[in-house]
């Protein structure tokens, strides 16, 4: 028994001596003397009507008693933003949006850069303190007719399609290049799947009449039905490097016709980018493909 009541006077004086030296060492709990702020992303992008180009960037805070405001500066590439230099938030609010706008000197066509930063004393522990922007006004695309579409890998015949153009831009949208049928008559029946553009967007990039598009589009076909291998056509540059002499080869071939010549390709698996399967476009207006091809 005094054996056993020795032991347990030693685990006990242990406990008090561990929970002493524990006490010693704790460290003191942080506790905001003021509300943090903190946006919600590092990055984000807006496409706004060249009418009203108004947006907003929403600011959280980690408390909501009473009223609070927060300094936030903005740097940009083109002076053509109005940004508040503070936002402010009534009791009871714990998130408030950030109204920003782009002057009337804003032009359609070009991508515009704009940070915003909220001050070192005002942003919350782990908050994320800076988000950048990118901001474009969005074209107004108006009808120019039906025209024509050939796909010489993928169709076997050219279907008519609408034509769509940006308003004071050599920018032009094929619409529905691509369907059902067109591919079933072409004999891709096991192939069809994945994801299919609405559109095929190009414009011209010099006196030249060369012409680029952005990045790649889909005709709604997957590799030997694979659901993870879709068909992609590649501007050729933007598949690789290696690839940027065929870029000069799409361009306008004549007076309203265009010639593409894509990339086309399975990521992961390969493709036939370095081979000539042109595509052609012929604006409402220009000459029937069949004649011409």
């Amino acid at each position: 028994m005094k054996k056993i009541l020795n032991i347990f006077t030693i685990i006990s004086l242990s406990a008090v001596l561990l929970a002493s030296c524990n006490t010693e060492n704790i460290n003191v709990i942080y506790t905001p003397d003021s509300a943090g702020y903190t946006f919600t992303a590092s990055a984000t992008s807006f496409t706004l009507p060249a009418t009203d180009p108004v947006f907003s960037v929403k600011v959280f805070r980690n408390s909501t008693e009473g009223s609070g405001t927060v300094n936030i500066s903005a740097t940009s590439s083109h002076n053509v933003f109005s940004v508040p230099s503070s936002l402010t938030f009534e009791s009871g609010q714990g998130a408030a949006d950030l109204p920003i706008s782009l002057t009337n000197e804003a032009q359609i066509g070009i991508v515009y850069n704009l940070k915003l930063t909220i001050s070192e004393e005002d942003v919350s522990v782990g908050g994320t303190k800076d988000i950048d922007l990118k901001i474009n006004l969005a074209y107004n695309w108006i009808s120019l007719g039906m025209g024509q579409f050939y796909d010489s890998w993928t169709l076997y015949s050219i279907p008519d399609v609408e034509i769509l153009q940006a308003e004071g831009f050599e920018r032009y949208r094929v619409m529905h290049p691509y369907t059902e049928e067109l591919l079933l008559e072409a004999e891709w029946d096991g192939w069809l799947g994945g994801p299919q553009s609405e559109y095929i967007e190009f414009w011209v990039i010099d006196d030249e009449k060369h012409v680029k598009w952005d990045t790649n589009w889909y005709a709604g076909l997957l590799y030997q039905g694979d659901a993870g291998s879709p068909i992609k056509w590649y501007y050729p540059s933007a598949l690789g490097a290696s690839l940027a002499q065929h870029d000069e080869k799409s361009l306008f071939i004549q007076d309203k016709v265009v010639r593409l010549r894509p990339a086309i390709y399975i990521d992961g698996v390969g493709g036939w980018q370095n081979s000539d399967n042109f595509s052609y476009v012929s604006l409402p207006g220009g000459p029937n493909l069949y004649d011409i091809l």
